[in-house]
């Protein structure tokens, strides 16, 4: 998708799912007719189920990106929170990447999961409160 809508303004792309923006609704609006054209000239075919126009926010792997910046997705959050603690080096990996992923909104995210990654440094991962 990079390589086939590449230099087309205000597209942006993780894996298949696709975003088209703009700083004003007349360059949104702009960047969707050119990405449209070019998408039917390379004939590209989208999802109507997936697809919304001018939408004001959007969630976005693990995010939500709207006129107001880029947030976490609460549902991502709460998914977060309800995890079981690890059981294996491997786990606790994944869960320091899904905390990593939204470090730009935890403050002071170094010293809050220093504590992981001590454990992860264990022979055994023994779960305490800390954690």
């Amino acid at each position: 998708m990079e390589e086939t809508f590449e230099g087309i303004k205000g597209f942006s792309v993780v894996v298949d799912d696709t975003i088209i923006s703009g700083k004003t609704i007349e360059e949104h609006d702009a960047n969707v007719c050119s990405m449209l054209i070019w998408a039917r000239k390379k004939a590209v075919k989208f999802n109507p189920e997936k697809c919304g126009l001018g939408q004001k926010s959007i969630p976005y792997f693990g995010h939500i990106i709207s006129g107001n910046g880029i947030h976490p997705d609460p549902q991502k959050v709460i998914a977060l929170k309800g995890m079981r603690p690890p059981s294996t080096k491997d786990k606790l990996q994944t869960v320091l990447g899904m905390i990593n992923y939204l470090a730009q909104n935890i403050p002071n995210l170094s010293s809050l999961n220093q504590p992981l990654h001590d454990l992860a440094k264990q022979q055994q991962l023994k779960w305490e409160h800390q954690h």
